[in-house]
């Protein structure tokens, strides 16, 4: 076996140990780590990992076992587990989703606007208007092809604004692992689509 191979397998023994680890404190089914491992392997095979942490691709693979056996985890709970910087993690998420040509199935929308919800302390009342704002667009032609985390962090910050319990953008954009332009342009594009008007707004 030559050096080379002998990286990889210890690579992937050390990958499999950490995605055990983490699933288990994370409180990740066992099909999710099993996956993650499976990812890992063929990322590490592909050569993805080439100039990449073990640990940023190790986080990106659970991130994206998850997305595939919509499993509700949020972006930022595997980026604090792992301390791996933002653009590291995202960087390797998209390499592999790219280099695998990798497809999800649809996202619960509603459980990720709960998830978020909580994460942020969110009232009831909030995360009920943002499902209920949801449940508007979940199944529009707008809809189709944003990332889920987008479209409900901008749900999110609407009814923010709508039952007046304000939190900043670049707080819910850090929670859902989105950037706060893309946290902007859903929310403007949502609130053109439903004609939204706030409470301020109706006043005039």
């Amino acid at each position: 076996m030559g050096e080379e191979e002998l990286v990889k397998k210890r690579s992937l023994l050390l990958a499999v140990q950490e995605i055990e680890r983490a699933g288990t404190l994370l409180n990740l089914p066992k099909p999710v780590k099993d996956e993650a491992a499976v990812i890992f392997k063929e990322a590490l095979e592909k050569g993805i990992l080439k100039g990449r942490s073990v640990e940023s691709v190790v986080a990106a693979s659970i991130y994206i076992a998850c997305r595939k056996l919509k499993v509700p985890i949020l972006f930022d709970e595997i980026k604090k587990y792992f301390n791996v910087k933002d653009g590291e993690l995202k960087g390797a998420y998209k390499a592999i989703v790219l280099g695998l040509g990798l497809k999800f199935p649809s996202v619960d929308l509603e459980e990720l606007v709960n998830k978020i919800g909580e994460k942020l302390n969110l009232s009831e009342a909030t995360i009920k208007q943002a499902k209920e704002i949801i449940e508007k667009i979940k199944n529009s032609d707008y809809a189709v092809g944003k990332d889920p985390a987008g479209l409900a962090a901008a749900t999110i910050y609407i009814a923010g604004l709508i039952t007046g319990e304000h939190k900043l953008q670049k707080e819910i954009a850090e929670v859902a692992g989105v950037t706060e332009v893309t946290l902007r342009t859903r929310y403007r594009e949502i609130m053109k689509i439903l004609n939204i008007k706030l409470p301020e707004e109706q006043s005039k």
